[in-house]
């Protein structure tokens, strides 16, 4: 995978030379439902996917029914709503909404992201480090090569 710590990659989503500034963040088990902390820790704003999803819920409903493109615009929603320490948002429990997404649309939206998504701010996407189907081999082979992943580690903030 990545050498890059999650502090450069924040430098990276926050500087100048990007014009889409969104990255992938790999959290490990052990950090899941910890990802304030992480989001602390670097010095950025936390948001959280799924506190939007049980907000917009009704008694009994049991299903999501968003598309990808429904969640692309959650996420821009996100980003113009927040008031951004270190001019980049952590988003976690994205995978919630993932889960519930075809296998077509997840690939949209990711190629949606990594192509043409252009936030004013960084955009730090956490996904657990041992769900793959939500991102194929190929999306994060893209997204590490260009510099956008990295995984946290337990310190996390190595240099």
């Amino acid at each position: 995978m990545s050498d890059l710590s999650a502090l450069q990659l924040i430098g990276y989503l926050t500087g100048r030379s990007l014009r889409n500034r969104t990255g992938i963040l790999l959290v490990p088990l052990s950090w899941l439902g910890h990802e304030r902390e992480i989001a602390s820790r670097l010095g950025i704003s936390f948001d959280d996917e799924r506190e939007r999803i049980l907000s917009q819920l009704m008694p009994g409903q049991r299903y999501l029914g968003q598309t990808w493109i429904d969640l692309a615009k959650d996420l821009d929603g996100m980003i113009q709503n927040s008031r951004l320490d270190g001019r980049c948002l952590l988003v976690a429990n994205l995978d919630i909404v993932l889960s519930s997404l075809g296998t077509d649309d997840r690939s949209l939206f990711w190629s949606f992201l990594y192509e043409s998504y252009k936030p004013s701010y960084g955009l730090l996407l956490t996904l657990p480090n041992e769900i793959r189907r939500l991102i194929t081999e190929q999306e994060l082979s893209t997204w590490t090569g260009t510099g956008r992943l990295t995984i946290w580690d337990e310190g996390g903030l190595k240099r």
